[in-house]
């Protein structure tokens, strides 16, 4: 089996699987319940157990030494892909190792107990219909970071998501219905918030690019649509590898292109000036006997980085820098930039009201 690789299913199975997790949805409802915090075997991180709807789902927290007393920290939640649980996607990252240095939360969903089924991966990319406001895995990973906020002091405007392939997937999902919760989103070898289908992985099994003109363009205006009311301007972070044959390449700058397209229609809602889809900085580098990369930036009209997208040259479908450690070899290449540091670099300069100024380049 390929590293974070995605349940291969027919269009029968894929179907019917949707339409039985619809059905549960309708006939479980259950109260959210977190489980008092326990230390994990080595003492970093802390694992919780959720029930929603009648899934149970356990998660894991990190709570960085030496937070100032009093002071409310960001919190970065972070989703892992199919086949992985939270503890192996908190080793792959490094995130914890960031947030130890610059003094966040990071919360670790990881799926319910019966979704081994689907090779662990979240909804978003096998059922995306069953997802919304109030349903799915996602108001599961909302009620965890509700959870966390409670038992942690957590600054409620500093909220991020990010996640890798199906967790991917599950971040574009969190923007689209919860942009009052998350202050902005990460997409590591995703794709696009697709609604009620994922046409993206369906037009590949590794062969064709979607269309970036009118499906991009209908993709946006679904994603507007769902986010509704509390529609807004969302900053995007997406890092992609060039030689992903899970998820195509070319999913990754279509999700940008999306979401800029989303936040024009927020901003024409308000009759503010649209921002350029062209990016206005483009940069090459490559770490040190690793990967190069180029990083496209994409400012709003007061020169703030709205979206970024990172390509990976040579890499496939696995975590972009993180862990050098061998036990995480299948799921970390130590050889690109660091996803942690650059997505941690972008989220660093947004809250929900807007961005952090003065603005600077996110880097790594």
């Amino acid at each position: 089996m390929k590293r974070w690789q995605l349940a291969r299913t027919s269009s029968t199975t894929l179907w019917i699987a949707i339409a039985v997790c619809v059905a549960a949805a309708a006939l479980i409802a259950g109260l959210v319940r977190a489980s008092p915090p326990a230390a994990s075997a080595d003492d970093r991180l802390r694992h919780l157990t959720l029930s929603e709807q009648g899934d149970v789902y356990g998660y894991a927290v990190y709570i960085p030494p030496g937070l100032k007393p009093g002071a409310a920290a960001p919190l970065v939640v972070v989703m892992h892909g199919c086949t992985m649980t939270a503890d192996q996607m908190a080793a792959a990252s490094d995130y914890d190792a960031l947030a130890a240095r610059e003094h966040f939360i990071v919360l670790y969903p990881d799926v319910d107990a019966a979704d081994a089924t689907y090779n662990r991966c979240w909804k978003g990319i096998y059922a995306p219909g069953t997802e919304g406001r109030a349903r799915g895995d996602a108001v599961a990973i909302v009620d965890m970071a509700s959870a966390v906020m409670k038992q942690w002091r957590v600054d409620p405007a500093r909220v991020y998501a990010i996640g890798i392939s199906a967790g991917a997937f599950e971040a574009a999902v969190l923007g689209t219905f919860y942009p009052d919760v998350f202050a902005a989103i990460g997409m590591h070898s995703g794709a696009a918030y697709m609604g009620g289908e994922p046409p993206c992985l369906l037009d590949n099994q590794g062969t064709s690019a979607p269309d970036t003109n009118t499906e991009t363009d209908t993709l946006a205006h679904a994603a507007a649509a769902a986010m509704g009311p509390r529609a807004r301007v969302m900053p995007v972070f997406v890092i992609h590898g060039d030689a992903d044959d899970t998820i195509p390449y070319a999913c990754g700058p279509q999700a940008v292109a999306q979401w800029l397209s989303v936040d024009n229609l927020s901003l024409k809602q308000a009759g503010r000036p649209a921002v350029s889809t062209s990016p206005t900085r483009v940069r090459n580098g490559t770490i040190a006997g690793g990967r190069g990369y180029t990083v496209l930036t994409y400012d709003d009209t007061s020169g703030c980085t709205l979206a970024q997208m990172w390509t990976v040259h040579g890499m496939g479908h696995i975590w972009s820098g993180g862990t050098s450690d061998p036990s995480s070899a299948r799921y970390s290449d130590p050889k690109g930039p660091s996803a942690a540091k650059a997505s941690w670099a972008f989220f660093s300069r947004w809250r929900l009201s807007g961005p952090i100024e003065p603005c600077t380049e996110p880097s790594s």
